[in-house]
């Protein structure tokens, strides 16, 4: 379709998203700009700068050392056309001059060659220009050594970080690559200057002719600012209808106009064999980042059909580039600190900054600086799972080494140039190094420390060999043994992207395969939320044999993603996973008669199909067990073109492996899952209770974690504090029916899953997090003694809300700094968006008289608008039947039955004992190959693999449980709660003590509901609450946890002549209790119990109550006529009135918005 291209005309004072304002060249004005080009390669190391010093004179300097494996050198030194691309890690590839461009200048005539020793400090003086038509900025510094040919490249960049920026536009369809834009801002006495470096290719098979690339006409377009259409897909250009034309220059003559002032843009055809590199400067483009972000005005990149050159052939987006920060948090044995690393884009090196100290004592940190041996980057994150056990720094994998370079030809620490040490050796990089930085030593020169800024060549924070999300691990020296000195781990943590304020986390998007049949595993994909063009990390937690039809390790599995999410075929014998469709290829990666996997490489992940992630990433191990998943089939990888928003996001899409050696009939897929969001978690607690006296407090807590591979973040907002002291977070939820609901008989003690002594903690504010128990946030960030309102903000590497050591459900409970005494507390209730995501609760009750077992397993899980499920958080409250039975046993195992239960639930042969249930619920078909194996199932199900359970075998997940001891929560990863494969509306059954094999007890898993309604009753005397509940429940035939009341809200009116209270009917039949106890107290009566108990009857029960509603008026009052009692709404409970107030709520009535 043609197109008449439309202008866009303005007054100078246009806010507009490109400044053409004439940009001043070097002549006529003076210059302060000040570059530098970084250098460590083939022996020599150091910087050399650029600063002009007089209008048409620059200053060059050298800050360099020769290693002393190369001491003699001779160095000619020229500037090419290309920067360098830092995210090709290969030394040798990354300067080859094919890369770097033709050559531009030469200092070896007038300055001569660079000869060490000799040349380490230097400074020569040349008429040279830093920036213009001949300028050297943005450019490459090539250095090549006369005697041994070698060559060492570095991009010339600026000093001030602030003075340089970049723009993208990166092309997906129907050509790839991407066109930057570098610009540097004009400053006081120098100019400014943009550049523009352009590496597009054809993805899609070309005509076979002389020329091996396609010229094309390129424009800026701008969109309408009162059409909303901007956020419209790329692959239709026909929405952009205006060149970028703000000063009315006029056809061919606006900004816009890129090939009127530039000429035509090449696009290779086979990037593979001759790529198309080209780099352009426009005196009249000049950017600022504020221009980027402008709302309802968007900046594209247009280029037109070579054959048809009035037709649009691609569009995409300009988009600011902003420099990459990841931070490592370092907290640990008195240890506290952080390490920050940051890229400004692909051509720039990147930046650490190393800050620790040891809050306690200075001893300590003289100690570390003592022990330290070495930093290094892993390959691997952390496994979240291990966190606070021995082992948790030993799942980082090894040493980040993609290069595979051979440790034992390493030079030491500091005696060598970058590219001889691993990717992730940062003591061997950087120790000794840049001196002229600022760095704050313990022991300078004599220990291994790292401390303040360095730079790093070799340390990509882009790229396929990207350190994002790996983990850095701290060494430090064993001594033990004087003539066998070693080196062990001492603490890790994982890289995490920051925001450019370095401040805020960067918001991130996660998703995860679970694979369940015949293997199975997890797979994460992560990337900065909503910005679908930057790399996404994929991490393979495990890959485990799962069907029992083998035991041993398989390798080189091939893995994409595909079109379509899995149908039921995904356990099929034949034609397995063949409804996930084809490889997804949203771009149309086109080759023609040839394999589009033949020109996918991974140095160009555009050229392949979105989905085809094996040729580009590598193939896949899974492990025949448990025990060599870590080893085999953990692995790491980042990709450039794994959009996880967008209009071409793979959410929703599946993730499959093949198998090339498979049974014929079941084709070459192995297994298949679909990606689903892996959403964060929020708890917060701000329904404050108080423990007996007068309720003060108010605000409220709030703790957020991204994923579990992220640090948790604390805000604290409290107000109306007395004399208070420590807070903490406790093991179980707050009770709301009890006086006393914050006692240790209820909420226990501090939530200190790892048995850290609290006795041997240091005082508040001066360890570090693992020194104190896990909930002792007062112990980690200071008291609140003599404070009446508190405001704070924080961070802690060991609160974690995934996993079985989450804080969701527990509670917070604010001391009294005298006695420490209990004074305050809220439930951590999950906190989430109802247009987001809906809270679903289930029940087993066990509450048959004549049963084993008396009390409930309460169960929790979020529900995500795409179907994703966050963990079960399962509360157990189990005791032996009977009032005054105080009876306790141990050990119980427990699981998920396939069918619901009935009369058999009480019956006293255990051989027929909760027999309705059927069997272990299996709905992902779990070692179907091979099932009356049970050592080998025992062998491979457990904690650390809960998807090789059984879902129903609950107890191997989480351990067994108590009868008659104390409540306990637990997070399950593996329990759904909602159809298609959901627990509710099978049974629970709990088998016999000490892991015993006989059911023991058993009861049905039901939705729990909550209604709440407002009752006024007359107060008779010596009226008691608990009283009243307990004749309520005996006649309407409930237990306790079915109905109960808020103890804060309870409260006399009319001069105490009515009560008012808030009533909790709770659990499946919740709805109807309300309404009985509405007849019950209205007509005094009830003939039938609420809850019906299969094969029991009381033929005891008490059929009616004596108490009565109050009237509509005081009943102090003189009056001439009596009203009898009756129910009226209103909508202003927190106001009470002389009637009755009845408000009934249903469903997330608690629910805790964002």
């Amino acid at each position: 379709m043609s197109h008449g291209s439309q202008r866009l005309f303005g007054h100078q004072t246009l806010l507009c998203v490109f400044l053409a304002c004439g940009i001043a060249t070097q002549s006529g004005s003076t210059d302060a700009q000040h570059l530098i080009a970084y250098i460590s390669q083939h022996g020599l190391h150091g910087e050399i700068t650029f600063r002009q010093s007089e209008p048409n004179l620059v200053e060059i300097q050298s800050n360099l050392e020769a290693t002393l494996q190369y001491p003699d050198q001779v160095w000619s030194w020229v500037v090419r056309r290309f920067p360098v691309d830092y995210t090709n890690t290969d030394p040798d590839e990354r300067c080859e001059l094919d890369r770097l461009g033709s050559q531009v200048l030469s200092f070896d005539e007038e300055l001569e060659y660079l000869v060490l020793p000799g040349n380490e400090t230097s400074t020569w003086q040349h008429r040279i220009q830093l920036i213009g038509d001949r300028g050297i900025w943005g450019k490459s510094l090539v250095l090549t050594e006369m005697n041994s040919n070698a060559r060492i490249c570095a991009t010339i960049t600026t000093v001030q970080n602030s003075m340089e920026h970049m723009a993208e536009a990166r092309f997906n369809t129907p050509i790839a690559g991407s066109v930057h834009f570098r610009w540097l801002a004009p400053m006081d006495g120098a100019a400014g200057d943009t550049l523009i470096y352009s590496d597009l290719f054809h993805i899609q098979e070309q005509p076979v002719d002389s020329q091996q690339f396609t010229q094309h006409h390129w424009k800026i377009f701008v969109t309408d600012i009162f059409k909303h259409d901007h956020h419209r897909s790329e692959d239709n250009c026909n929405f952009l209808q205006l060149v970028f034309d703000p000063q009315g220059g006029g056809p061919g003559q606006g900004i816009g106009d890129l090939d009127t002032r530039l000429g035509r843009i090449g696009v290779a055809k086979n990037a593979l064999r001759k790529p198309q590199r080209s780099v352009f400067r426009d005196t009249k483009l000049a950017l600022l980042p504020s221009d980027l972000t402008i709302p309802h005005r968007t900046l594209y990149l247009v280029l037109y059909d070579n054959q048809h050159p009035d037709n649009y052939l691609a569009c995409t987006q300009i988009r600011h580039v902003q420099a990459l920060s990841y931070k490592s948090f370092i907290n640990s044995g008195g240890v506290k600190g952080e390490v920050t690393f940051t890229q400004r884009s692909k051509f720039d090196p990147t930046f650490l900054n190393f800050t620790l100290s040891t809050p306690a004592a200075h001893r300590v940190s003289r100690k570390f600086a003592e022990d330290v041996a070495a930093f290094r980057i892993h390959s691997l994150p952390p496994t979240p799972q291990r966190i606070g056990q021995s082992d948790y720094c030993q799942t980082t994998g090894e040493l980040y080494n993609p290069r595979e370079m051979e440790q034992q030809h390493v030079p030491p620490p500091g005696y060598g140039t970058q590219e001889q040490y691993a990717l992730g050796d940062l003591s061997g990089k950087l120790q000794g190094r840049n001196k002229q930085y600022f760095h704050q030593y313990v022991l300078p020169g004599t220990s291994s420390e790292l401390s303040g800024l360095y730079w790093d060549l070799y340390l990509p924070l882009r790229g396929r060999h990207s350190i994002a999300h790996r983990s850095l691990v701290i060494y430090t020296y064993n001594r033990t043994e004087p003539q066998n000195i070693t080196m062990n781990i001492w603490g890790c943590s994982t890289l995490n992207q920051y925001q450019r304020n370095g401040v805020s986390q960067q918001p991130m998007f996660t998703a995860q395969v679970l694979f369940r049949y015949p293997v199975v595993g997890r797979v994460i994909f992560r990337q900065a939320a909503e910005q679908p063009w930057q790399d996404t990390t994929v991490l393979f937690e495990y890959l485990i044999q799962a069907d029992g039809s083998t035991q041993n390790s398989t390798f080189d599995h091939r893995w994409a993603i595909h079109s379509n999410p899995p149908g039921k075929d995904f356990y099929d014998w034949q034609q397995r996973c063949i409804s996930a469709g084809n490889v997804f290829n949203p771009y149309k990666v086109d080759w023609g008669n040839r394999s589009a996997d033949d020109f996918c490489q991974p140095q160009l992940p555009a050229m392949c199909r979105l989905g085809a992630l094996d040729t580009r990433l590598g193939k896949l191990t899974i492990a025949g067990g448990i025990r060599q998943a870590r080893q085999l089939s953990r692995r790491m990888f980042s990709d450039g073109n794994l959009p996880l928003s967008g209009a071409h996001s793979i959410l929703g899409k599946s993730l499959v492996i093949y198998d090339d050696n498979g049974p014929k009939a079941r084709g070459e897929r192995l297994a298949c899952s679909s990606l689903i969001g892996h959403y964060r978690r929020k708890v917060v607690a701000k329904d404050w209770y108080a423990n007996g006296d007068e309720l003060t407090v108010g605000g409220k807590m709030e703790i957020t974690q991204q994923s579990e591979y992220d640090i948790s973040n604390i805000e604290v907002q409290l107000k109306g504090l007395q004399d208070n002291g420590a807070y903490q977070i406790h093991m179980t939820p707050v009770e709301a029916n009890l006086a006393f609901p914050c006692e240790a008989s209820t909420l226990y003690g501090t939530w200190n899953p790892f048995d850290v002594n609290p006795k041997s903690a240091p005082p508040p504010k001066q360890g570090t997090s693992d020194q104190y128990e896990m909930g002792d946030l007062s112990g980690k960030f200071g008291r609140l003694n003599g404070l009446t309102q508190y405001e704070d903000a924080y961070n802690d590497t060991n609160l974690p809300l995934f996993g079985y050591s989450s804080i969701i459900g527990r509670s917070v409970i604010i001391k009294k700094q005298q006695k420490n005494a209990r004074w305050a507390c809220s439930t951590l209730e999950r906190g989430y968006s109802p247009s987001e995501a809906r809270e679903l609760r289930g029940i087993a009750s066990f509450h048959h008289p004549t049963g084993y077992a008396y009390g409930y397993i309460k169960m929790t899980q979020l529900i995500h608008n795409d179907g994703s499920q966050s963990e079960t958080v399962i509360e157990v409250k189990l005791r032996h039947p009977g009032k005054n039975d105080r009876n306790s046993t141990r050990n119980h195992n427990w699981q998920i039955f396939v069918n619901p239960v009935g009369v058999d639930a009480a019956v006293k042969p255990t051989v027929t004992r909760c027999v309705a249930g059927g069997y272990v619920w299996n709905p992902y078909y779990t070692q179907l190959a091979d099932p009356l194996n049970l050592d080998l199932y025992e062998q491979e199900c457990g904690p650390d693999n809960p998807l090789r359970c059984y879902v129903g075998d609950v107890g191997a997940r989480l351990g067994t449980i108590n009868l008659g001891g104390e409540r306990i929560v637990l997070t399950d990863s593996n329990f759904p709660l909602e159809a298609p494969v959901g627990a509710i509306g099978r049974s629970i059954v709990i088998f016999g003590p000490e892991h015993s094999h006989e059911r023991f007890a058993c009861a049905n898993i039901e939705p729990d509901h909550n209604v709440i309604k407002y009752i006024n009753l007359q107060k008779p005397p010596r009226f008691v609450v608990a009283q009243f509940l307990e004749e309520l429940r005996s006649v309407m035939g409930i237990p306790e946890w079915m109905l109960d009341v808020d103890a804060r809200k309870t409260k006399e009116l009319h001069g105490g002549a009515c009560i008012q209270m808030i009533v909790h009917f709770k659990g499946p039949i919740a709805h109807r209790l309300e309404l009985d106890m509405s007849r019950l107290i209205a007509a005094g009566r009830l003939d039938a119990p609420s809850l019906y108990i299969p094969g029991y009857v009381n033929t005891k029960r008490k059929a009616t109550i004596s108490y009565r509603t109050c009237g509509v008026r005081d009943t102090n009052e003189k009056r001439t006529k009596i009203f009898k009692g009756s129910f009226s709404s209103s909508l202003a409970p927190s106001q009470p009135k002389s009637y009755v107030l009845t408000v009934t709520v249903i469903g997330l009535f608690f629910s805790i918005f964002l």
